[in-house]
């Protein structure tokens, strides 16, 4: 799959990190993202980038992004497989409560560090629902089935 042209004058960077522990099942859905997004044909200027669990090392990681596409786990107490679109702002807006992620404040942490020194990059969020987070490396059936959606969702992101 090809997303915009290889030849296009358009040179923002666009980064997708996907952050998770694929040790913890369904935490490590970002990091499950990434590895598919890897066999795409993405334009040049799309990078992705296993974040892992580098929390607040992401600013590292995001150094030099324009524009910046996280996937993540995040626990708001819907249903497996829920997919939510927010910014780093809508986080900090919300009660503790209603969102949680293992990687939110290495995350937030970086991204104010940059802003600190005018380099932060237009960030969006994909928070997954997981349904199971504990020992092992599969993904659980309702988190797989809704990898095609979420690599849709950050294909039209990017373009």
């Amino acid at each position: 799959m090809r997303v915009g042209s290889a030849d296009s004058k358009f040179h923002e960077q666009i980064f997708v990190v996907g952050v998770g522990n694929i040790l913890l099942k369904d935490e490590g859905i970002g990091v499950h993202v990434i590895r598919e997004m890897e066999k795409l044909d993405l334009p040049k200027n799309v990078r992705v980038i296993d974040g892992g669990t580098a929390g607040f090392d992401l600013g590292y990681l995001i150094e030099g992004a324009d524009r910046l596409i996280v996937i993540d786990a995040i626990d708001a107490g819907r249903e497996p497989g829920a997919i939510f679109k927010f910014r780093p702002e809508d986080i900090k807006a919300k009660p503790k409560r209603y969102f949680t992620s293992a990687h939110e404040v290495g995350l937030l942490e970086a991204l104010e560090m940059a802003k600190r020194m005018g380099k932060c990059p237009q960030t969006v969020i994909f928070g997954i629902q997981p349904k199971e987070i504990d020992w092992g490396m599969e993904l659980s059936p309702e988190l797989k089935a809704k990898i095609p959606e979420i690599i849709e969702l950050i294909l039209e992101e990017i373009s």
